[in-house]
């Protein structure tokens, strides 16, 4: 089997570590919530949080360079945080080696 993405055939051993990788994952998460399975929406939502979680701890939690990052509108990331109840005012754990102020 091949795949194509971005315009690009995936060989076969590719396709299969891909596919493999995603089927784990898969079976972890719908465990995770106790069910056999997750729905198309379940997934497509856990994918899109982990990945504006990502985005927001590598812009230290500038949301306005996370929305540029994932090339979406700052609004329309607001919009995703508010769906999937990731916090606005989400503030990024402290970089190792820096100093960490009082609160």
């Amino acid at each position: 089997m091949y795949w194509k993405t971005n315009g690009k055939e995936e060989s076969e051993e590719t396709a299969a570590a891909i596919e493999s990788l995603f089927g784990s994952l898969h079976r972890q998460a719908a465990e995770g919530r106790g069910q056999s399975a997750l729905r198309l929406d379940e997934w497509v939502d856990l994918a899109t949080a982990l990945r504006i979680t990502q985005a927001l701890r590598d812009c230290r939690g500038n949301r306005s360079a996370a929305a540029r990052a994932l090339g979406i509108g700052r609004r329309t990331l607001y919009t995703k945080m508010q769906k999937l109840g990731i916090e606005v005012g989400w503030s990024p754990p402290p970089v190792r080696g820096e100093a960490t102020s009082a609160r």
